[in-house]
């Protein structure tokens, strides 16, 4: 929900200024493309206690992107109702909407969705093209996001990024929506600059050489943790040498190139860093190492991870073991690694090698790094994809290591042919059946040449069904008009599938494990079985018979609801519709006459009277007679039950005749809901109200809000309206006993209202029993409420009150509530049930000598009796 808060307004310069960064993002939550932006804005301590709190924010853009990074001081959820961000996409505080005094915004985005503001508006409409995208989706403290540059206003598709500079805000709401939170916190908003592409590269270009480079080098055995990996740590500290490749110890001169920097021996983990200028475009550039290694390593560009080479899954850490040695000595390999943490300028690359177990006796480093902008596709590892052997009905995933400089197509072949829908990457098969199996292989392409990767050979395994319970589907006696469900139990390699059959026909779309009726004939009387099948066979269930009863247990009344001109009776199970719509079936007392009497569409149990006028707000009793269920049992001679005549939120409003208007209200053709009349009318559980509008609008809009003050004492609660203890916006209530605009929610509200259409007239209620969820006390504690009705704008801006000054207010009518009715016992869906109408605690006994009545626990009517065990005795207690 959203309130408008009344933001100050004024002119100041602006507070930070980020220069600009090219940069493709991709928005996934691993934020490894960021490696090399640094900060635009650091806030050193939390501005808010009461909501997130921004830390840090990074600014990139690309041609197509805005992208923003932030972090929090604790984990939170950043794109809600309660967080803003405000874009001033014209570079100019003196336009737009002024959010805070910090920026003229002329974009709100809010959850994702963006907003127009050019106007000066909190918000003006929508806004289309925003493209948005943001990661990570759950609750975190790191995130990024993504606006289009070719947004535009909903209202004139004119362009919302109009020039190359912008400002923006990041604003947070307390649970009150009153700002709290901002990034940056001083006047004026982040200012930044789009930042054209760099230059493409067309050639390779050598950014470590194997030999010439230097590095800082520790080898002093102490574990640096991930400190070491910060672009801002100092490695020229306590610990830290230079040198030149090879790095190492005991290397044999006749396979590898020498040594010129020795390091210490004995230690299980070494650290590296050199750094390297770029300045290009990263898009299609593919970084290549020649890497001399011995025995495992993990590879970093700007502290974001790149690549690892015999090292484990998970973690690293400094006793972290390498898998193994290097298999062949001397032979340099070659690795790939992502160009994506590349930044403009200065660069860092970082590597940790770990030895494996037992192989102390020598260690080796050398690599040289090549970008490379033309590069032909080449194979990295002869042994992938791996065959594998995969049951049937499980999934299996082909990957291959190919490189090359970009743009990369990838086609996946089955047996050489091309497969379909395999032109990804990697390929996943989710479902693997016999016919899969077959040599697979990746072929990669790109503008320079054509790599095929080996053919995997995959082999298709499988279990056959067998039937693990062969008691299953069971022999069943069903009385009819009641349900039943017959199961098969069956195990086997996926997909199993099920076809049901009666006697030797197949059942048309019975194809789930169960096969259900939902009111048996006695022409569904039969065998049932089932037959399971996967790619390797199939099997046929036990037959069951099913065997159907006749129905001799009569319907009963379950409820009785009333208004002023109808009666809608429920029945323990379905009635007869001929018997059902007898008008001579059914008597009311006081004089009432039915005048119809019509099955309800949709629901076989339910009849609808219609009746000469009632008065509201008093009890009836309805007899009924001779009404028979679908099987011919005829329900119990007199059967009564007594009912109040109250209103029924259906949207008909014939039940209103007779309730004046406690508001008429002239239209002010605002733009939000244009109120007219207003009633209310109460019984012993409910305060309804109906309310119509000049102008057809939907009433339980997130834009209206209705606030009462539920304690007749307009001191306490809100008092910005009235010292409402309650607020209903949208069918939500919320408590504001404590003068807060929104301090919680309200349980036991119960809220109907109808129609849920645009029109001009809607009814609605809510419950009298509601409860503060914060302590569980009652709302309603007088028999005087006050309320005054609220609508805003799409801006949220408050245009219509009813009533224009003070509020309404109405006295609770004591209403005549049903006496307990009685308490019925009946036999319905093969399960005794208890039922009865109006109010009152169902009691039960074992004994009627001993009167040891106990409340049955959360019994409602009807109530279904499980388990039985001997005799007991029901009653209904005030």
């Amino acid at each position: 929900m959203k309130s408008l808060v009344t933001l100050v307004t004024g002119m100041a310069s602006l507070a930070a200024t980020s220069a600009g960064t090219y940069k493709q993002i991709n928005i996934d939550g691993s934020f490894a493309d960021w490696a090399a932006i640094t900060p635009s804005y650091t806030v050193p301590t939390p501005g808010s206690t009461t909501s997130v709190a921004y830390k840090d924010i990074y600014v990139a853009n690309d041609e197509d992107f805005l992208y923003i990074r932030f972090t929090l001081f604790e984990a939170g959820n950043p794109f809600t109702s309660h967080e803003n961000i405000f874009i001033d996409a014209d570079a100019s505080q003196a336009t737009g909407f002024q959010a805070g005094g910090r920026v003229g915004s002329e974009m709100l985005i809010q959850g994702g969705s963006g907003y127009q503001e050019k106007n000066g508006g909190f918000n003006e409409g929508g806004i289309d093209n925003l493209n948005w995208a943001s990661a990570p989706a759950a609750p975190g403290n790191d995130f990024e996001m993504r606006i289009s540059r070719k947004a535009l206003f909903n209202s004139d598709q004119s362009a919302v990024f109009v020039g190359d500079s912008i400002a923006f805000l990041l604003e947070a709401e307390d649970t009150g929506f009153n700002p709290v939170e901002f990034a940056p916190f001083e006047p004026g908003g982040l200012a930044y600059t789009f930042e054209g592409p760099p230059p493409v590269l067309t050639t390779n270009v050598t950014l470590v050489n194997l030999s010439t480079t230097s590095w800082q080098v520790n080898a002093s055995g102490t574990d640096l943790g991930t400190n070491w990996l910060v672009q801002s740590y100092d490695d020229t500290q306590t610990g830290w040498t230079s040198g030149p490749g090879l790095f190492g110890y005991e290397a044999d001169p006749l396979v590898y190139p020498p040594i010129q920097t020795a390091l210490a021996t004995g230690h299980n983990t070494y650290y590296f860093r050199t750094r390297f200028q770029w300045s290009f475009d990263a898009t299609n550039v593919v970084l290549i190492a020649t890497n001399y290694l011995s025995d495992g390593a993990v590879y970093y560009i700007n502290g974001a991870e790149v690549q690892r080479v015999r090292m484990p899954n998970g973690t690293i850490g400094y006793d972290t073991n390498a898998t193994g040695p290097v298999s062949v000595l001397g032979i340099a390999e070659l690795l790939a690694f992502s160009s994506a943490p590349l930044g403009s300028g200065e660069n860092i690359l970082e590597v940790e090698t770990h030895q494996a177990p037992g192989t102390s006796q020598n260690m080796v480093l050398g690599l040289s790094l090549t970008a490379a902008g033309q590069f032909p596709v080449t194979v990295l590892d002869v042994t992938q994809p791996a065959d594998r052997s995969v049951v049937a009905g499980e999934s299996t995933t082909f990957t291959a290591n190919l490189v090359g400089s970009g743009p990369l197509s990838y086609q996946w072949l089955k047996d050489g042919t091309a497969i379909t829908f395999g032109t990804n990457a990697a390929l996943t098969l989710p479902v693997v059946l016999p016919g899969d199996a077959g040599a697979y292989a990746l072929q990669v392409i790109n503008p320079i040449s054509t790599n095929t990767s080996r053919a995997a050979i995959l082999t298709v395994t499988g279990t056959p069904v067998v039937l693990t319970d062969l008691a299953q589907p069971a022999d069943q006696t069903v009385i009819e008009g009641n349900p039943v469900t017959f199961t098969v139990a069956a195990s086997g390699s996926a997909p199993l599938q099920y076809q049901w059959f009666k006697g030797i026909s197949a059942i048309p779309d019975a194809t789930n494990v169960s096969y259900s009726l939902a009111s048996v004939r006695q022409s569904d009387a039969g065998s049932f079985h089932a037959v399971v099948s996967n790619p390797l066979n199939s099997t046929n269930s036990r037959s069951a018979v099913l065997t159907v009863t006749t129905d001799s247990a009569p319907p009963t009344l379950t409820t009785v609801q009333g208004s002023p001109s109808r009666v809608i009776i429920t029945f323990s199970e379905p009635v007869d519709p001929a018997t059902a719509s007898s008008l001579t079936n059914y008597t009311i007392d006081g004089g009432l006459q039915v005048l119809s009497a019509t099955p309800v569409a949709g629901n076989p149990s339910q009849v609808t009277l219609t009746t000469s006028p009632q008065t509201l707000g008093h009890v009836y009793a309805v007899t009924v007679n001779r009404v028979q269920d679908l099987f011919g049992n005829q329900i119990a001679a007199n059967s009564q039950k007594t009912f109040l005549s109250s209103v029924i939120i259906d949207g008909t409003f014939d039940d209103w005749a007779g309730v004046t208007p406690i508001y008429t209200g002239e239209s002010n053709l605002p733009t939000a809901t244009n109120f007219k009349d207003i009633y209310v009318y109460n019984d012993a559980a409910y305060i309804y109200m109906r309310v119509t509008t000049w102008d057809p609008t939907v009433l339980p809009i997130f834009y209206n809000n209705f606030f009462f003050d539920t304690d007749n004492d307009p001191a306490t609660g809100y008092i910005s309206w009235g010292g409402a203890e309650m607020l209903i916006q949208g069918g939500a209530g919320y408590q504001e006993k404590n003068g807060g605009f929104n301090e919680g929610g309200i349980d036991g509200l119960d809220w109907l209202c109808e129609p849920e259409v645009e029109a001009t007239d809607f009814e609605l209620r809510f419950s009298l029993g509601a409860k503060y969820a914060s302590d569980s006390l009652p709302v309603f504690t007088t028999n005087v409420i006050n309320f005054i009705f609220d609508a805003e704008s799409s801006s949220f801006q408050s245009v219509n009150r009813a009533p224009a000054i003070g509020s309404l207010s109405y006295t609770l009518v004591e209403t005549q509530a049903p006496p307990p009715g009685p308490v019925n016992i009946g036999y319905a869906g093969g399960q005794v049930q208890v039922s009865w109408a109006g109010p009152g605690t169902l009691q039960a006994t074992e004994s009627l000598s001993s009167q040891n009545w106990t409340n049955v626990p959360g019994a409602t009517s009807p109530y279904i009796v499980t388990t039985p065990t001997g005799k007991l005795f029901f009653r209904l207690s005030k």
